[in-house]
């Protein structure tokens, strides 16, 4: 199927590994030009060269999504090369595994502004340029946390249910520009992450190891397993084509059956 995404420009925070860069990949293969930001140079260079073996414009730009003017400067730099902005993807994250006494004040302001704020940056310094587009399209990478209660969750299930808020504000103001706004909530994914020090870090809260924690997440799915990047990234590939024309504001689960709640 063509998504009519060929020639389109795409921006992507956190774009240089896990969903991040799964997703990038999956636009990529449709013929979508992206912008790759993120903070580590290596990771993002390598990340922009496997893209351009998919013959499309790519590059990389060292970005602090932190801040409001790392997101400005992103935004302005990716549209300034690419010619124009038609996607934009908001993936920057991070977890600090806790419960309400063990987070910090430091925690909790960097987690925010990362988690969260820099959504709100990116897609306001993204906005005038979304216009411009005959396609508009943001798709804000959120997390089951954001729907679900898991203990010791208290800083993404934060930021996630404010990112849900934020997607159905900006769709609202974005829809008299015909410009779709969608959040997708992955389930578990064989990311450097999870494979690594997000599993490390919920192991230590819970007294468990990385493997049991890695175990328990699959079963929590129907489908008994974790999900593979590029299962993330054909689905966002689909959300923010022109196939997709008339879902906006809308939470997708992308998580192998792990909402069990009907309603």
């Amino acid at each position: 199927m063509d998504l009519g995404l060929k020639g389109k420009n795409a921006i992507v925070t956190g774009g240089s590994q896990g969903v991040g860069f799964a997703i990038a990949q999956g636009l990529a293969r449709e013929g979508c030009n992206v912008a790759l930001g993120a903070r580590g140079k290596d990771k993002l260079e390598e990340a922009t060269k496997e893209l351009k073996t998919l013959s499309v414009k790519a590059l990389s730009i060292i970005s602090d999504f932190s801040t409001s003017e790392g997101c400005d400067n992103f935004v302005q730099e990716a549209a300034n090369t690419l010619g124009g902005i038609d996607i934009v993807i908001n993936n920057v994250g991070g977890m600090v595994p806790g419960n309400i006494e063990s987070i910090t004040d430091k925690d909790w302001q960097e987690t925010i502004d990362r988690n969260l704020m820099s959504y709100i940056w990116t897609s306001r310094a993204a906005a005038p340029h979304l216009r411009k587009s005959n396609a508009g399209r943001v798709l804000s990478v959120s997390g089951l946390s954001g729907t679900q209660l898991l203990p010791g969750s208290w800083s993404t299930t934060i930021t996630n249910a404010g990112i849900h808020g934020m997607t159905k504000l900006l769709a609202n103001e974005l829809a008299t520009d015909n410009i779709t706004v969608n959040a997708i909530a992955p389930g578990t994914v064989k990311t450097e992450a999870w494979m690594g020090p997000r599993a490390d870090a919920m192991a230590k809260a819970r007294g468990i190891t990385s493997d049991e924690v890695r175990a328990i997440m699959a079963a929590n799915a129907m489908l008994d397993r974790l999900a593979e990047p590029e299962e993330i990234g054909d689905v966002a590939a689909f959300l923010v084509s022109e196939k997709n024309s008339y879902m906006t504001g809308t939470v997708v689960e992308v998580c192998g059956g792990w909402g069990k709640y009907i309603g």
